[in-house]
């Protein structure tokens, strides 16, 4: 992205006087992720969180794999400081937008554009253990059908669900797919071992994006790998757990997000229990244009459209700063699919939110409230819950927003939206 030489002079005349507030505070690491990114804005460049850590952190924590972790309390503190630096002024200023790694110079005369200061640092890519990975592709891809079955087969005989928002999945008169949320992953052999780490980087999350992300790194390519591996956490797969057990539904069949076709949509009910994030584009992309919220980076931080209130996720690391992260946002939504029948959506912002939405969904006094804020009825809805954490587990949770969903148009884009 092309920048005027205006812009290019009012960005280094502003990162001049930054530079020497921050070089008074004495915080080397912050200088350097400032200069750097203000370089990197200079020739409009967006960086990717790993050519940050590949610049800032080129050695010191690569045996540990937490270079996105640095990267994101970097960044986070960078935006603090920020906010002291122009504490009581107005006029221009340098902000790093929500979501972005990027200095941006505001208008001299516009209002200034603050970052939301509830933000926390986002998930930092994982190294998994290779026998892990293969360990958990093995149970989604060929374990969890057999699974399925063989508790069925352990567990006395239940009536199905009678919750008002299950509807026809709890008769089980057709096939239901239990759509579990997974990320792609690839092999990262930069530190020479034989088989290579398994990396999860919520930047990328195709083999096209790892492609299109070694094409502009030569140096790269041979070390990062497309493998078709996928990791879904420990987190996610109780809380499937827990909505199959409730469920008791003999037709329902496991599969993965990635693992989603529009066959499978159009002759089944859907039930997709992960993280927003995780979600197949084929349920998020329709669901999120019926929705009243849009999801910023990641899906870690909701926008509402209508107010523009944003919900902002924290981190499920602890920061270093020692802040512990203790809120999550739930989600929930009901609507027809393209065929008419049912889909069911069991997410969130984290895999704490996740949990505690599956709680929720197979609580028939939780459900009968929800009903009530609804106005008596279970239509075509969508439901946000503040949920109380404590890194990755739940405790509790707040409803907050439950409206219908605008899903007359959501699969039918020849006609107007109402």
């Amino acid at each position: 992205m092309n920048i005027s030489d205006e812009e290019t002079q009012a960005l280094i005349a502003e990162g001049k006087k930054v530079r020497e507030f921050l070089a008074s505070n004495r915080s080397d690491t912050l200088l350097r992720i400032f200069d750097y990114l203000l370089q990197q804005s200079i020739e409009g460049q967006r960086p990717r969180e790993a050519d940050i850590a590949a610049e800032i952190f080129p050695n010191s924590l690569i045996e540990t794999g937490q270079q996105g972790s640095r990267v994101r309390v970097g960044v986070y503190r960078l935006r603090k400081k920020l906010d002291g630096f122009y504490e009581g002024q107005t006029g221009r200023r340098l902000i790093i937008p929500s979501g972005e790694y990027a200095l941006q110079m505001t208008q001299p005369d516009g209002p200034a554009e603050m970052p939301d200061t509830r933000e926390a640092p986002r998930v930092a890519p994982r190294r998994l253990p290779l026998v892990g990975i293969a360990v958990a592709a093995l149970v989604l891809v060929n374990g969890l059908a057999a699974w399925f079955y063989m508790h069925y087969q352990q567990m006395p005989e239940q009536a199905p669900a009678r919750s008002p928002l299950w509807g026809s999945i709890a008769k089980g008169e057709r096939k239901t797919y239990l759509v579990i949320g997974d990320h792609f992953a690839f092999i990262d052999t930069t530190r020479d071992r034989k088989d290579g780490d398994i990396v999860h980087d919520l930047n990328i999350n195709s083999a096209e994006e790892l492609y299109r992300y070694t094409a502009s790194r030569p140096k790269l390519a041979t070390s990062l790998k497309d493998q078709a591996l996928h990791t879904v956490s420990a987190q996610i797969l109780g809380s499937v757990s827990t909505v199959e057990t409730y469920l008791q539904v003999p037709t329902i069949q496991p599969t993965t997000s990635f693992g989603l076709d529009p066959t499978m949509m159009q002759t089944s009910d859907i039930v997709y229990v992960g993280t927003m994030d995780e979600m197949s584009n084929l349920l998020r992309t329709p669901l999120m244009e019926a929705s009243g919220f849009n999801c910023s980076a990641h899906c870690f931080d909701l926008i509402d459209k209508a107010s523009s209130r944003r919900f902002v996720s924290d981190s499920p690391y602890v920061l270093h700063d020692g802040t512990v992260p203790r809120r999550d946002y739930g989600y929930l939504a009901s609507f027809p699919g393209p065929s008419g029948h049912s889909v069911v959506i069991v997410s969130g912002t984290g895999d704490a939110a996740v949990q505690q939405m599956a709680e929720i969904v197979t609580d028939a006094k939780m459900i009968e409230n929800l009903r009530r804020q609804l106005g008596g009825t279970l239509p075509a809805f969508e439901a946000l819950y503040q949920v109380r954490t404590m890194f990755n587990q739940a405790y509790g949770s707040t409803l907050i927003v439950a409206r219908p969903l605008k899903s007359a148009h959501m699969w039918d884009k020849t006609k107007p939206d109402d």
